[in-house]
Formats: structure tokens, C-alpha cells, sequence
């Protein structure tokens, strides 16, 4: 398939990472003192080595399924389709409390410079419908936009951090050592549960498999950008965790807990360097939030591909192509969950942990499968196991101290199982399917319509002349009527017929065939081309832009000639999608010309 593959190198994987884990470091402080006190740095700075042995085997899921598909994928492998679905629960779970948290967590630093008082929580739930509908158009992301908010919620943290430590008197910087004398008082059991809670600041790691088929390569680029990541999260969380508990006043601390790095920017550096603070945060809470909403309808669609959830929640939009079913899913949850802890950070930090760290073992666990099963027992191998053992042991630690996060989670997940079940059996299909609007999409069988990707048809034997292609969303009649008179007008037997699934944001779905529109497209575009006595070619791409597909395969098989239809959308779409025409006559050589059928 065309993926127009290549384009995303290590700084890209790196932004796109850092934009989800580095978010964590706004909340985490809070959250954390509020369990754990003034120790709460020091959780984070232990934490962090198990974190760093973590991202060697997150690496290794993105080499290991080159398809994407993170914990879904590697469970699947290591113990069977049904430990898959509950990987796949899992992590939805962990998507839901992410989006809660990071929007919630992002009107919170608004309210510490534009008081909204009991507007936070209408506010969040305005937000998280703000993005469900953006991803039910399909905004378009722009790798460009995730680098520059990366790179300056980057800078400003360690502004921030440099700030403090200039500024703060040295009684005060003082009590960062004294936090680690506190340690000779600390109960195991504390200890325990501090550790568990302090994982909350390394989420995000899920990302990087995500990204695994738009990368450059699967070698060097996803090492160095987790490399990246690590060296940017390794530098910025402990100390601003540190800073935060250790010079902050308790009473800010207890009344500013969700928004604690604003404080300590406001506290050093002033108004500015607090507004530079509260930007950045926002910014990239709000970009964490529509990320996770786009992972999580990714697992949704995943799990309908193996018959574990209900295919009618994968149906698309007729209008926009997207699964708005699914999109709207992963946001009435968060809101549902929002309102039951009434936007209470600490609340949801709890709730947080079970999703995060049940993914995490089966992702770990799963990997030194794996490993065992190919044969491995170097050091390598007792070093993931070590590492599986941590996480394990924060998952146990979080079941018992946490029996709010294990019954919503554990609940959440069992239900997604049960529904899982029914599925699996027809059950649940054929129940929905007696409901209005419910039934499944009915799809065209694929043995119906043989379709070649842009590799494949370039493969077939070729005309003498410079052929045609006919690119289109739509069955309308007179664009392959237009393409086959030229076709005829130039003594050729063939036009090829070319439908792209445009997949918006920075994640690919595993789809190894079109969607249900894009093969009904295809039929009906092949029924009416050979109507008009002309072969019809019908081939199908997956990109995130379809401009740049169309383009490559025009000139990967060899035509002149570019047939489409005069776009129908709207202001809106333009504004989230992009101007489809203005972007293909940019990339468009001069040696194909455009036929655009009005």
C-alpha cells in the first residue's frame, strides 16, 4: 500500500513522544505531594531508572511489529488473541483517564492566570467536545506544529528549573537533600505505594509503537528518539518535581496542587516566565488529550478488525471518513468520568494508574516471551525481566493501595472483556443489528473487487502512451466519463482508478484492504469505466495526505493525464483537512496534467 513512507525521522518521533509523556511533569508534582509529600521527588528520580530500562523494550515493540498496534500486538504474539483484547482494554482504560486528566489538568493552568472558578469543569467538558468534533472531521496534524510546541515546552521547563535554582535562597534549595535524609523514616509500605504513584510521570511510552509504520526506519529512528525523550524527561521531571514539594510554600501547595510548575514559575520568575509556563502547558495537555483520543479509537478499530468489539463502531462517516462512533466514544467516557470525580486531579490520578500500569506488564512481560522463545539469554534478557518485575510490582502495589483505580479499571476492563465475548460469539452483532442505526456497515465482498496498490499496478504491463488516472471519493459518473473519452480519444484500452483512505493524525490503523466506502467506490467506478467499454485499473493507498498519494501514483505508473471532480467540501473541512486541490497542484509536476470535472 501507499503510505508515502519515509517522511518521519527521529526529531518527529521525539516530538510527538514528548508532546504525551512530557505533559505528565504538569501534574504529577501535585498528585504525587498529595500522597507521597515533600518525598514526592525522590519517587520520581527511583522511578525514572525503571522507566529508562522500560524504553529499551518500548524500542523493541516498534521494530518487532513494524504494523503498529503496541500492546494489542505484542500480547496477541506472546499469549494469544484474547490476552490481545485485554491489552487492548488496557490501554483503552489508560487513554480515557489521559484525556480527563490532560484537559481538566489544562483549564487548571488557564485558571492560574484568568480565574474561572466553577467554570473549570464546563469548561473541560466544552474542550473535550471541541476535540471530539475536530476529530470527527479529521483534523489534520502538523508535524511541524508538534516539533515547535515539543521544543518550547522543553525550553520553558528548563527555564524554569535554571530559575528557581538561580533564585531560590539557599535555606530554601536546601531542603532538596534534606528530602533524602526523610528517607531513614520511610515505612516500606510507603515506600511501596510512592513508587507506584510515581509511575504517573512516565506516561506516554505507548506513543512511540504507534508511530512505528510512518518512521524512516526501524532501526536508528526510533532509538534515537526515545533516546531523545528519555534525556528530555530525564532532565526536566525529577528536578521540577524536586523544586515544586521542596521550595513552594504548603500553602500553595495544598491549594495549587493541579497546576504546581505555574506556581513555581510565578514564584521565581514572575508573571512572565508563568505565562510562558501556562501557554506551553496548555498547549501541550490539549495536543496530549487529542492524542490520546486518536490512540484510543485506533485500539477500538484494531479490536473491531479481530471480531472483539462490535463492527458498527468502527463505521465511518459518509461525510468526513472518519470512525465517529469510536471518536465520540473516547470522549464521553473522559467526560462521563470528569463529572463522577467532579474534576478533581487527585482523584484521577488514581483512577489513572491502573489502565497505565496493566499495559505496561503485558507489554513488558510480553516482550521477554518473545525474547525467550528466540532464544535469548544474555544479559539483555535478565535485564527486561528485572525490568518486568518492577512493573509488576507497581501494578500489584497500586491493586491493593488503590481499591478506587482497581474497581473502575478492573470494572471497565472486565465489562470491555464481556462485551469482547459477545462479539467474539455473534451474540452482540446480532443484537445491535435489531437496533436503529446500529447494524454493522454492509460491505462490499472483497472477492468482488481484485484491488492492485500502487506497487502492485505498476507491476502490470503498461500502454505505449503515457496513461491516465482517475482519483476519486465519489461515484459520480461523469469524471470516469471524462477519463474514458480520453482514454478512447488516445487509441487506450485501460485508465486506472485510484481511491485513498487519507488517515488524519500521525497514527496508522492496521488496515491491510480498503475501507467499506472506499470499495464501494471502487466498484462502482469499475461497473460504470468498463460500461464505457474501457479496463478499469483499481488501485488503493493509506496516507496521511491524499495530495502527496495521488501525485505518487501518477507518476509511479507512468501517466500524464490526472482526472478529478471540483471539491464539494467545506470552509471547515478546508480549514482542519486542508485544501485537497491548492495542495495537489503544489506538488503536481508540470508533466501531468489536471483535469478537474466540474
Amino acid at each position: 500500500m501507499s503510505r508515502t513512507a519515509g517522511r518521519i525521522g527521529w526529531l518527529l518521533v521525539w516530538a510527538v513522544v514528548f508532546c504525551d509523556i512530557g505533559s505528565s511533569v504538569y501534574y504529577t508534582p501535585g498528585i504525587l505531594y498529595d500522597t507521597a509529600g515533600d518525598r514526592a521527588g525522590i519517587f520520581v528520580l527511583f522511578t525514572m531508572l525503571a522507566f529508562l530500562l522500560l524504553c529499551v523494550k518500548v524500542v523493541e515493540v516498534t521494530r518487532r511489529f513494524s504494523g503498529g498496534g503496541g500492546v494489542v500486538s505484542v500480547a496477541d504474539k506472546a499469549f494469544g488473541p484474547w490476552w490481545g483484547c485485554a491489552g487492548g482494554q488496557l490501554i483503552m482504560v489508560d487513554y480515557f483517564l489521559t484525556v480527563a486528566i490532560s484537559a481538566v489538568c489544562a483549564v487548571y493552568y488557564v485558571d492560574s492566570v484568568i480565574p474561572l472558578g466553577a467554570l473549570i469543569l464546563p469548561v473541560t467538558l466544552a474542550c473535550l467536545a471541541a476535540l471530539a468534533g475536530l476529530n470527527i472531521v479529521g483534523i489534520k496534524e502538523s508535524a511541524l506544529v508538534s516539533t515547535v510546541l515539543a521544543g518550547s515546552a522543553f525550553v520553558v521547563n528548563l527555564a524554569v528549573v535554571a530559575t528557581a535554582l538561580l533564585r531560590a535562597p539557599p535555606e530554601i534549595l536546601a531542603a532538596v537533600p534534606q528530602e533524602f535524609l526523610s528517607l531513614r523514616t520511610l515505612t516500606p509500605t510507603q515506600a511501596l505505594v510512592g513508587y507506584s504513584g510515581a509511575w504517573l510521570a512516565f506516561s506516554g511510552l505507548e506513543s512511540l509503537s504507534q508511530l512505528a509504520p510512518a518512521m524512516r526506519d526501524l532501526h536508528a529512528t526510533p532509538r534515537r528518539g526515545m533516546i531523545a525523550v528519555a534525556v528530555s524527561v530525564v532532565l526536566t521531571a525529577p528536578a521540577l518535581t524536586f523544586l515544586s514539594t521542596a521550595t513552594l510554600s504548603p500553602s500553595i501547595k495544598s491549594s495549587a496542587s493541579e497546576r504546581l510548575v505555574a506556581e513555581l514559575a510565578s514564584v521565581w520568575g514572575g508573571f512572565g516566565l508563568q505565562i510562558a509556563v501556562v501557554l506551553t502547558a496548555v498547549s501541550l495537555l490539549i495536543l496530549a488529550a487529542n492524542t490520546a483520543i486518536i490512540g484510543n479509537y485506533h485500539v477500538q478499530l484494531a479490536l473491531t478488525r479481530r471480531d472483539f468489539l462490535p463492527q458498527s463502531l468502527g463505521a465511518l462517516s459518509h461525510r468526513f471518513q472518519t470512525p465517529y462512533r469510536a471518536i465520540l466514544l473516547g470522549t464521553v467516557v473522559p467526560a462521563i468520568v470528569l463529572l463522577a470525580v467532579g474534576g478533581d486531579i487527585g482523584r484521577l490520578g488514581e483512577l489513572y494508574a491502573f489502565g497505565l500500569l496493566g499495559s505496561l506488564v503485558l507489554m513488558s512481560v510480553g516482550i521477554d516471551v518473545l525474547r525467550y522463545r528466540d532464544g535469548e539469554r544474555g544479559w539483555m534478557y535478565w535485564v527486561g525481566v528485572l525490568t518486568s518485575v518492577a512493573v509488576v510490582l507497581a501494578f500489584a502495589v497500586n491493586l491493593v493501595s488503590k481499591p478506587t483505580a482497581t474497581l473502575f479499571g478492573g470494572g471497565l476492563t472486565a465489562f470491555g472483556m464481556l462485551i469482547a465475548l459477545g462479539t467474539h460469539s455473534g451474540w452482540f452483532e446480532r443484537t445491535l443489528a435489531r437496533l436503529p442505526r446500529m447494524a454493522p456497515p454492509q460491505e462490499v465482498e472483497r472477492a468482488d473487487i481484485p484491488f492492485f496498490t500502487v506497487a502492485q499496478a505498476r507491476e502490470l504491463p503498461k500502454d505505449p502512451t503515457p496513461g491516465i488516472l482517475v482519483a476519486s471519493r465519489g461515484a459520480t459518473r461523469k469524471i470516469f466519463r471524462e477519463a474514458c473519452d480520453r482514454a478512447r480519444s488516445r487509441g487506450q484500452r485501460r485508465v486506472y482508478l485510484l481511491y485513498v483512505d487519507e488517515i488524519p493524525g500521525l497514527f496508522y490503523p492496521q488496515l491491510a484492504a480498503p475501507t467499506p466506502e472506499g470499495l464501494a467506490v471502487l466498484h462502482a467506478g469499475c461497473e460504470v469505466i468498463r460500461e464505457l467499454g474501457i479496463e478499469a485499473v483499481p488501485v488503493w493507498g493509506l496516507s496521511h495526505s491524499a495530495p502527496g498519494t495521488v501525485v505518487d501514483a501518477a507518476q509511479n505508473l507512468g501517466c500524464d493525464t490526472l482526472v478529478i471532480g471540483a471539491t464539494q467540501r467545506t470552509f471547515l473541512w478546508h480549514a482542519l483537512r486542508g485544501r485537497f486541490i491548492q495542495e495537489l497542484l503544489r506538488l503536481l509536476p508540470e508533466n501531468i496534467r489536471l483535469i478537474v470535472v466540474g
